[in-house]
């Protein structure tokens, strides 16, 4: 028995040991990890604006709100809002934009830091910090005008003050401004977010479970009280009404682009749960951390299960041990992903959307294992997290390196800022300079990627055609020339980015395929750009359609 008891201590003894070497050599190793974010960072940065689409609109809608006093409404508005002030001073300058996001990207890990190194092991803050940075998966977000790396410095700073007024409470209540401070918080986290109003029933369910009934009861006061001011705010200076809830729309259906499919049945947000834990747990959770390749497509069932489990055995440790900090950020984390799980349709199928998350999974899953393996007698167990973090350390670095095209962020210094984006987005993006410099300002240009076209021409406003839900050519036309639509343009944007298959995003040319078949002469091509998956400019003449309408006789003599 005291054998045991022995060989047990020196199991403790040897992963403290570690620990202890850890933070011993603390500065050395936050100057190592400084140096490795600074160099990857720079390596990782990306100097164009993302095809995707969202990393424009941001910007866009904050040159509205500037230009134009139109209050964003679609996805969260803060971002833009902030996004405002640097365009106020800098105009459409992308690199200052793009810097930003570096520096928020920044003040996250810094705050993330400071939130949790006084309640985890430096096995599990190191383990993550050293996870995160040497991840270009992450580390993009430093170069995107995404809002992934606002809300995360957002978070950050929540997660700290929570995390302060949590201890104060060990000792007396919570104070009226606390609460208020706290709420103020949780509403940014919302309208940076959507998907974080969640975080309000997690800061509320941890008050009601710890009885702070106080803390309950003002916190949901304040909340409400700003969230209202906020609506009767937004809907006072802003020309639009509703409450802006499109995307709410939108996440109802079964689809997001095709309305007549209906909307989801409670069975179809099930499956949506299921398959997205496979999505984003199975297979984008396994690339974060290394143990894929990074364009690996399967989602075997097996990695969620086992994913979950570990967090439920963490959720259940950390409550009866009383881990307050990290039993909240179970809840936290429960709620967010799982309210993202149902939510969205799997078809986004996008690393971003659990992005925001990651580090809070990995230090609750990192001090989950650390904790029940440290307890084990046997020594090659306690080895056992720590060659786990290893491991994902060094195949997430070499993921990185991989992944990393050197050569185009000096490209793009030098002013090739083209450089990196397939054909088809250069020919795209040259017709949008092309119609910026050449066409009179008079000109209006229809597209299908209209925000990216307007950045690209200094500015210039282009009409979006997303989707229509007409094929009669006469609506089609009648719905351009209402918005005084003078030109049309045609891309050949690749349906799948990573190659091109011959597939493309051929919303336009439906739409002009219905008029042409009635009206064959209303399309005059006027410029072509590109060898291969070229863009094409046409004028559009609305006199062909006119001439053949039928004589309106309402004013003609009946007599």
């Amino acid at each position: 028995m005291k054998t045991k008891q022995k060989n047990k201590e020196v199991s403790k003894t040897a992963f403290s040991r570690l620990n202890d070497q850890i933070i011993h050599n603390k500065k050395n190793l936050i100057i190592i990890a400084a140096a490795f974010y600074l160099l990857l960072s720079f390596f990782t940065f990306n100097l164009r604006i993302s095809e995707g689409g969202d990393d424009s609109a941001y910007i866009i809608r904050a040159l509205q709100l500037l230009e134009e006093g139109r209050f964003p409404r679609f996805q969260g508005p803060l971002y833009p809002i902030t996004l405002t002030v640097f365009v106020a001073f800098f105009g459409l300058n992308t690199l200052i934009l793009k810097i930003s996001s570096w520096a928020f990207l920044t003040i996250s890990l810094l705050f993330l830091w400071k939130a949790y190194a006084p309640k985890v092991s430096a096995i599990t803050l190191f383990g993550t910090i050293f996870l995160l940075i040497f991840n270009h998966h992450f580390l993009y977000f430093a170069s995107q005008t995404y809002s992934e790396a606002f809300f995360m410095a957002i978070q950050g700073v929540f997660l700290l003050y929570l995390f302060h007024t949590i201890e104060w409470q060990k000792d007396q209540p919570i104070k009226i401004s606390q609460a208020a401070i706290l709420s103020i918080l949780l509403i940014a986290l919302f309208l940076t977010r959507t998907v974080a109003l969640i975080a309000t029933p997690a800061v509320l369910i941890y008050f009601a479970l710890q009885k702070q009934k106080r803390a309950f009861l003002l916190t949901a006061s304040f909340v409400l009280i700003f969230i209202s001011a906020y609506f009767l705010f937004s809907n006072l200076i802003s020309e639009t009404t509703g409450t802006g809830n499109e995307q709410l729309t939108s996440l109802m259906q079964k689809h997001p682009y095709d309305k007549t499919q209906g909307l989801e049945s409670l069975s179809g947000f099930l499956m949506r749960f299921w398959e997205n834990s496979k999505i984003y747990l199975s297979k984008h959770f396994m690339i974060l951390t290394g143990f894929k390749q990074a364009m690996s497509l399967t989602k075997p069932a097996l990695p969620a299960l086992l994913l979950y489990l570990t967090f439920i055995l963490g959720i259940v440790r950390f409550f009866r041990t009383n881990q307050k900090i990290l039993f909240f950020t179970g809840i936290y984390i429960a709620l967010s992903v799982g309210l993202t799980f149902f939510a969205l349709q799997p078809l986004w199928d996008q690393v971003r959307l659990i992005i925001p998350f990651f580090p809070l999974i990995l230090i609750f899953l990192i001090k989950t294992l650390c904790d029940y393996f440290e307890a084990s007698k046997y020594k090659w167990k306690q080895k056992v997290p720590i060659t786990l973090i290893l491991a994902a350390i060094i195949l997430t670095g070499a993921q990185t390196i991989r992944q990393t095209d050197f050569s185009t962020i000096f490209k793009n210094i030098k002013g090739e800022t083209l450089y990196g984006y397939t054909p088809d987005w250069q020919n795209y993006l040259k017709m949008s300079r092309y119609i910026a410099e050449e066409l009179p300002n008079t000109a209006y240009v229809a597209c299908r990627k209209p925000n990216m076209a307007r950045l690209h021409s200094g500015g210039k406003k282009f009409y979006g055609i997303y989707n229509f839900n007409s094929e009669n050519p006469d609506t089609l036309l009648m719905q351009l020339q209402r918005r005084n639509v003078t030109h049309i343009m045609v891309a050949s944007l690749r349906k799948n980015p990573r190659m091109k298959t011959g597939q493309v995003i051929n919303t336009i040319h439906r739409y002009m395929s219905f008029i042409a078949k009635k009206y064959p002469e209303t399309f005059i091509l006027r410029k072509e750009i590109g060898k291969d998956e070229k863009s094409w400019l046409f004028e559009i003449n609305y006199a062909v359609s006119q001439a053949n309408q039928p004589p309106d006789k309402s004013n003609q003599d009946t007599n």
